[in-house]
């Protein structure tokens, strides 16, 4: 009897502990792309900032407008205005969550500081969610919706 429900508990327990964590596998592409953000945005190299993106991926703008596909998102950032220099920015993960094995949602906030050109100082925040997809051995934005 006894080792009849040693095999039923293992047989159930060796299938979860087996079980893929997409969180965790998902963790160092998430981190690298957030910790290269800050630096990349302040230097303007767009082909850090577009790295982590799916070729198909898609970046959502607050006003709702959406720009298509990686060399978009490329395009998007590299007409960003020079009115303002950034000095310093950052992305800060707040949570993640799996949304299937092949998918993470994460979300969090982004603060820049930046210098007009008349001078001033300016410091902005903003939320966003990231969708992370598993993409053969790596994963990359699917979706990037900035508030």
């Amino acid at each position: 009897m006894k080792r009849a429900l040693f095999i039923a508990l293992a047989a159930v327990a060796l299938p979860a502990a087996a079980a893929p964590n997409p969180i965790a596998e998902a963790a160092p592409f998430i981190d690298k792309a957030n910790s290269e953000w800050g630096k990349a945005i302040a230097v303007g190299d767009v082909e850090t900032i577009v790295a982590p993106y799916a070729d198909d991926g898609v970046f959502i703008l607050p006003d709702g407008k959406t720009v298509e596909g990686k060399a978009a998102i490329r395009q998007m950032y590299s007409a960003r205005p020079k009115r303002a220099q950034i000095i310093s920015a950052s992305a800060t993960s707040d949570g993640r969550v799996a949304a299937g094995p092949d998918d993470v949602y994460e979300w969090g906030s982004a603060s820049a500081t930046l210098k007009t050109d008349k001078g001033v100082e300016q410091r902005t925040l903003g939320r966003f969610l990231t969708v992370w997809h598993r993409q053969g051995d790596k994963w990359v934005i699917s979706r990037n919706l900035a508030f």
